[in-house]
């Protein structure tokens, strides 16, 4: 009874070569480049657009910010440029349909917003300005997302919020209302919300009246998600994150829930909301409350795109950066796949999804400055693409030999024989596992532990106009040295460098094998100098550690 029993469980190991090949087919082997463009410079730091059967893509935080459009089979059609708008634009791309109204008609057109405070109308066929504006610029111009309101767009400023007509871009108000950074738009009936650096919900009606409810939950970085349990959102703190729902006539505190650190900017379909930090993607069910029904571990700060068959997809904001496929099940259960799309480095943009004559295409594009659009692939061409693992293969039909030849052996009593055979059947088997056991293991630990260090808080001595700006601390002789209100730096050395200039400080570095070493700073060098960034100690070299927009950078002496 006993070897039979055996026996049954050795040919039950048969199915493992079956579990293998389904996880073969994933959204890496069914899909396929159909073209790219390499911009060479600058960041593609939102989504792109499809609009006219074109792709737009904005780029930024080079010498020639611009938009560029591309037909669909990757051909450059018209590109506009904007070289006054000197930060990295984060304000993403607005499509408008074409209509008319009691200001006017308009075309179809994609409304832009820069840092240098300009709104632009653009006709998606040539890129031509139908209007353009200029708003305030407060070390930044206009970084949120954009809304509609019949024939006005509502574009949020710097330190406040208007009201702009499509037909000619006319301003109907504005009103002023706190420092804000990404701060996007959200339009209900009543009106317009928008929250600010201070961590204030605004909320404006369509007069322009203003009322604003101070929630001491953090700064409010994208635009207010209005669901029936409340306005969602997700804030972000010096140490943490939190996801609030917030009641939409008194700003009372329904809910909160703590997140990791940088939260990204959610995304609502329906009931369901998904978020995302520096730890976790999490998915929300938001009825009569919310309820976090799942999570998990991932890195991601910028865009969560919201693909139409359900999936969803996010950069993410890592040195070696991939972007994550997350689909939920019946029973709400969220699976993670990474895909690899053959670009590394930061991100925060999301991918673009559209339909070609009945072929999905996927357009992803990040910091590295290239675009690369996937077509999906039908289930013959997929199969005839995937690429052959002769050693794989060869451990499998090993595994077919050992299984036949143990179950045998057992069958007859040859125990000896069977221990021999079952032993390399076994090895087999862990060759095959650990290498993806390892590799999730590896990712779930850094995610579930990051690395953690004090938080640079801000102090309430500096300037307010350092406010969203970037800021560095040099501490030598017992005193801190602090210079701010610099915008559109992407390095620790760079920022540094130009705060060396405000103060008057000569700074001393050298290149390595490894990037930048500082080796004196105002004349004080002693074994060198160390820093970190809002902060988290530095793991990689000044020129390579990457900064935000808001980052407070410190230095000190090792």
């Amino acid at each position: 009874m006993f070897r039979r029993l055996m026996a049954l469980l050795l040919i039950s190991l048969l199915l493992v070569p079956a579990i293998i090949a389904q996880d073969t087919n994933s959204w890496n082997d069914s899909h396929s480049l159909a073209w790219e463009y390499d911009f060479e410079t600058g960041y593609i730091s939102t989504t792109p657009l499809f609009a006219d059967e074109q792709i737009i893509v904005r780029t930024s935080g080079n010498s020639e910010p611009a938009v560029t459009a591309f037909d669909t089979n990757g051909k450059k059609t018209w590109q506009h440029l904007n070289p006054s708008s000197t930060s990295n634009d984060m304000s993403p791309l607005f499509h408008v349909q074409a209509g008319q109204g009691e200001c006017g008609a308009w075309p179809e057109m994609v409304l832009v917003g820069w840092t240098n405070g300009l709104i632009e109308a653009l006709k998606p066929s040539d890129g031509e300005v139908f209007w353009s504006i200029q708003t305030e610029v407060i070390g930044w111009g206009v970084t949120g997302q954009f809304a509609l309101d019949g024939e006005f767009v509502v574009v949020p400023t710097r330190q406040g919020i208007g009201q702009y007509c499509l037909a000619d871009g006319q301003q109907q108000w504005w009103t002023q209302t706190g420092l804000g950074w990404r701060n996007g738009v959200a339009v209900d009936n009543t009106g317009y919300f928008v929250g600010d650096e201070a961590g204030q919900l605004w909320h404006i009606n369509r007069t322009g009246a203003a009322t604003s409810h101070a929630l001491q939950l953090g700064k409010i970085r994208h635009p207010p998600l209005l669901t029936n349990a409340g306005i969602i959102l997700h804030t972000q703190q010096d140490s943490r994150g939190t996801i609030a729902v917030v009641h939409s006539s008194d700003g009372r505190v329904l809910q909160q829930f703590s997140t990791g650190l940088s939260p990204a900017i959610p995304s609502l379909r329906g009931d369901y909301v998904v978020t995302g930090d520096s730890s976790a993607i999490r998915l929300l069910l938001c009825t009569n409350e919310c309820e976090i029904i799942d999570e998990v571990p991932f890195h991601t700060n910028g865009e969560i795109g919201w693909m139409d068959n359900g999936t969803i997809l996010a950069p993410s904001n890592t040195p070696n950066s991939a972007w994550g496929l997350f689909t939920f099940d019946a029973y709400e259960n969220l699976t993670f796949e990474s895909l690899e799309v053959g670009i590394q480095g930061y991100g925060t943009a999301a991918p673009l999804q559209y339909l070609v004559g009945g072929t999905t295409f996927t357009a992803f594009g990040n910091d590295q400055s290239l675009l690369r659009v996937y077509s999906d692939l039908d289930l013959s061409e997929s199969l005839s693409n995937n690429e052959f693992d002769w050693g794989v293969q060869g451990l499998i039909f090993a595994m077919f030999l050992l299984i036949g030849s143990s179950t045998v052996s057992l069958l007859n009593g040859k125990f000896d024989w069977f221990l021999r055979t079952s032993s390399l059947l076994f090895l087999i088997i862990l060759l095959l596992i650990i290498p993806d056991l390892s590799m999730q293991w590896s990712q779930a630990f850094d995610e579930k532990f990051p690395a953690t260090a004090p938080s640079e808080e801000w102090n309430e001595q500096w300037p307010d106009t350092w406010l969203g700006t970037q800021i560095v601390i040099f501490e030598f002789d017992g005193e801190e040295h602090t210079a701010g209100g610099f915008v559109g730096h992407d390095t620790v050395f760079s920022l540094t460098l130009t705060a060396c200039d405000e103060l008057g400080f000569e700074l001393s570095s050298e290149s390595t094998e490894i990037g930048v070493y500082v080796n004196s700073i105002a004349g004080v060098e002693s074994n060198g100098w160390e820093f970190t960034v809002d902060g988290s100690k530095g793991i990689v070299s000044a020129d390579q550690s990457i900064v935000e927009s808001t980052s407070i950078i410190r230095w000190y002496l090792a």
